[in-house]
């Protein structure tokens, strides 16, 4: 009897073992861990101007001023102009609307190739306005894409890179932009169980990610998982920085009682990147932290800073919880929206060259 149940405990070690295992979540095998950040500031915003109608959530800046990029549409328009010279709103552009060349539901965002663009999310599309003749009706643009994806960014003249498919069990898909249609996949996941598919497999890895200007190097972030991952677009290379705050949320993929993996939110769950920004020199990451179960866990007021080599440079501190953020061209300025004061903030950067 001792020697069965001796033979049944190893059994059952040996099970759970083996479960374990099959449960193993790798998302990059190539990846190194950081404990903390080399410089830490404390930095303070400063007012820009009031903003008291609308939800601004990218700042788009050029020379003469900053295109906002407003979700709530502040008098039917999601894209407005402040001119810096005139230190006055000068235009709006993009309707909000279900018609053509309106967004229902404006999602990512972008400014490139002097093209301002934004991704309908409920009517998976993409508006283009040529920045050169904004006003012209033969500058505008409108592609339909054949599902949905939960973020965009524009690569190249001919291409879309988009993630969140569906189904899909890869990192990225690649759109044509003329047509909408998917070119391709890339990005693998080093290893993730089978059993984690379909809405559980988007929801666990959602990301935001970023193009680096130069379009050689892109960068994402994970939601629910304390990780940004940096790719090489040349060489298809990529890998993991974990850290520094030791956040793991696989308890929470757990079965329910007919054997389907669910995420459960709530509780000890936390969020982790809620937001992402890259300029030539820098990747910007806004990092929460912050447990699911307090109120609104996806403001923030941490930007961690690294080198596009993935080494860390920073971590901010900033004395206002942001939704979102900006930085310009120049790696100087941090910009953002102040929900609570209806304000559009800004702090000016002095990181090492």
């Amino acid at each position: 009897m001792k020697i069965l149940c001796l033979k049944s405990a190893i059994l059952f070690i040996l099970i759970g073992c083996s479960a374990k295992e099959d449960m193993e979540i790798i998302i990059n095998k190539n990846f190194y861990e950081i404990e903390s950040f080399p410089e830490n500031s404390e930095l303070k915003f400063t007012k820009l101007i009031d903003y008291n109608v609308g939800m601004p959530y990218k700042l788009y800046e050029v020379d003469s001023g900053l295109y906002i990029f407003d979700i709530d549409a502040r008098d039917d328009r999601v894209f407005h102009f402040y001119s810096f010279p005139l230190d006055s709103f000068t235009a709006s552009y993009i309707g909000k609307g279900s018609g053509p060349y309106e967004t229902f539901s404006p999602k990512s965002s972008g400014i490139v190739d002097k093209t301002l663009w934004v991704q309908d999310f409920t009517m998976h599309k993409v508006i283009e306005n040529d920045l050169t003749n904004l006003d012209a009706k033969e500058s505008q643009k409108e592609t339909k894409l054949v599902d949905y994806f939960s973020v965009l960014e524009i690569f190249n003249e001919n291409e879309i890179f988009a993630n969140g498919l569906m189904g899909s069990q890869k990192k990225f898909q690649k759109l044509n932009r003329h047509t909408g249609e998917i070119l391709g996949e890339f990005g693998d996941f080093e290893k993730v169980p089978e059993i984690i598919k379909g809405d559980v497999f988007k929801y666990f890895f959602q990301a935001f990610f970023a193009l680096k200007p130069d379009r050689k190097q892109m960068v994402s972030a994970y939601r629910w998982n304390e990780a940004i991952e940096i790719f090489n677009l040349e060489t298809s290379e990529s890998f993991l920085i974990r850290g520094p705050g030791n956040i793991n949320n696989e308890f929470a993929l757990k079965k329910d009682e007919f054997g389907v993996m669910k995420f459960g939110r709530g509780g000890e769950i936390q969020h982790c990147n809620v937001d992402v920004a890259a300029t030539d020199q820098y990747i910007f990451v806004l990092f929460s932290g912050n447990y699911d179960n307090v109120i609104d866990p996806f403001l923030s007021d941490i930007v961690h800073v690294y080198s596009w080599d993935g080494s860390p440079i920073a971590k901010l501190e900033l004395d206002r919880k942001v939704m979102s953020f900006s930085i310009s061209p120049d790696s100087k300025t941090l910009y953002s929206f102040d929900m609570d004061a209806g304000e559009i903030i800004y702090i000016t950067l002095d990181l090492p060259e």
